[in-house]
């Protein structure tokens, strides 16, 4: 007879603790076991989950912008605020207080003549991308007709030099106003304010580019002393990452542009052809250097924007105006807003509108036609906003397809039959051009829209890769 298994109690060790395992209630089972198919709710993260993860609650920036384009008041709107700080800045100085000559001319200078409109807008339409010129078009042309490795990081290496070139003063710029809010932030440990203040002087000063390394360096022993302040928080943390950032993207090599040029100009045989690329180069940089095609718009906006943050009484008064109109332009053109954004103040002497335009170049439509090829034709989608005193808030939206237009108004009740009167004139308008109004609808406008509603495809741009398996 075979011996019997004889099974031994397991010797433990009563010293070792054994770890507890979390409690899932069965009331919160997160299948459906009639079709498992569903996630009726997502189990409850660990404590070892919820540390790891403390930081993903929070609203990272991109979930901020979407925020802003979601709610209506972002269009139009915050020129009317600017507006109201121009009225606020008139009853400051009835109040004897100082308002400079230049404050009223910034804002003299922000509305625009119906005659400089599209002066105007070739201007801002310039400076929403940094790589639009005569030279950038040469170098895709070249990349375009040879488009060998070695070229691709020639023509990389030029595209860096003259991003180099052309950021340099501003971020000089960036360094200063940081350095000088931080001397603010910072007040009440006077020895690390005053050393910001002068940091903040020093790179707005003409010596700042020939100082840099040594401005680099005890701008880097700054923001290690503010670490060490106990005043120091998340806030400051996010400051001074920025300030480390922008103190890596200035290139101190005097000659990056020069050898990058001679680089490149070894792929260009013909000798024209390189007299041509050095004249288009040495254009691009002192264009940008002087300013001719900065928005005249943009920069009134911003040097209005300026006078009023530092002004106290315009901030207590009005301090809202002055955010609103900051969220904005937050929602500006970026990688998280790829839409054209022209903003457009006109003043013809008798009445102020206030609009913007927002433009999708390549409106990802799957009801699109298509060529005679079979392939899709390229839409364009734009949503212009006026907001015109005495009569209100109009909608226009345009989709355009190879010539044609459909265009879409919508006005207040008030000025809807009169709008239907002028849909008519309106293909008259522009039989002197070869587009042509395809379909004109005319209606009420029931409430303000959100960018989210007139350009639904953001968010999927937004996320990042939009894939279809």
């Amino acid at each position: 007879m075979a011996d019997m298994i004889r099974a031994a109690t397991p010797i433990t060790n009563k010293n070792i603790v054994q770890p507890m395992r979390e409690h899932h209630d069965a009331d919160i089972a997160p299948f459906d076991l009639q079709d498992p198919s569903k996630i009726v709710k997502t189990l409850p993260d660990s404590e070892l989950l919820k540390q790891n993860n403390g930081n993903i609650e929070k609203q990272t920036a991109p979930e901020i912008l979407l925020d802003l384009l979601k709610d209506p008041s972002v269009t139009v709107n915050f020129i009317k605020n600017i507006m109201m700080l121009q009225e606020i800045v008139g009853v400051i100085s009835m109040q004897n207080a100082p308002v400079t000559e230049e404050i009223e001319q910034l804002f003299s200078q922000l509305a625009v003549k119906p005659e400089n409109l599209a002066q105007e807008l070739v201007r801002q339409e310039n400076s929403s991308t940094a790589f639009k010129g005569e030279v950038f078009d040469f170098l895709r042309n070249m990349v375009k007709e040879n488009p060998s490795p070695e070229l691709k990081s020639a023509v990389t290496n030029m595209l860096k030099a003259i991003n180099t070139e052309n950021c340099k003063s501003e971020i000089l710029k960036a360094l200063s106003g940081t350095m000088k809010y931080l001397s603010q932030a910072l007040a009440p440990n006077k020895e690390l304010s005053a050393k910001l203040e002068n940091l903040s002087v020093r790179f707005r000063a003409v010596t700042a580019e020939a100082e840099f390394p040594q401005l680099k360096k005890e701008t880097a022993e700054v923001m290690q002393d503010i670490e060490k302040s106990i005043m120091f928080s998340n806030k400051l943390s996010c400051l001074t990452s920025m300030v480390t950032y922008n103190l890596s993207r200035y290139n101190t090599n005097k000659n990056f542009l020069k050898d990058a040029a001679s680089d490149l100009m070894m792929f260009i045989k013909d000798e024209p052809k390189k007299a041509s690329f050095l004249q288009k180069l040495y254009n691009t940089i002192s264009s940008h250097s002087n300013g001719e095609n900065s928005s005249k718009v943009l920069d009134a906006l911003v040097k209005i924007l300026e006078k009023q943050t530092d002004s106290e009484s315009v901030m207590q008064m009005r301090g809202e105006s002055v955010e609103n109109v900051i969220h904005s332009l937050l929602s500006s053109p970026s990688n998280f807003t790829p839409l054209l954004h022209f903003i457009i103040p006109i003043d013809d002497g008798q009445t102020k509108a206030f609009g913007e335009m927002w433009i999708n170049p390549d409106e990802e439509n799957k009801k699109s036609s298509k060529n005679s090829q079979g392939e899709p034709v390229r839409t364009i989608h734009m949503l212009l906003v006026f907001d015109i005193p005495d009569m209100g808030r109009f909608e226009t939206e345009l989709f355009v397809q190879d010539k044609k237009i459909d265009l879409s108004v919508m006005c207040p009740a008030s000025m809807q039959d009169k709008m239907s009167e002028l849909s008519s004139q309106l293909r008259d308008c522009i039989k002197f051009s070869e587009y042509k109004f395809d379909k004109i609808n005319i209606s009420k406008l029931e409430k303000p829209r959100s960018l989210i509603e007139v350009f639904p495809a953001l968010p999927q741009k937004r996320t990042g890769i939009n894939v279809t398996i």
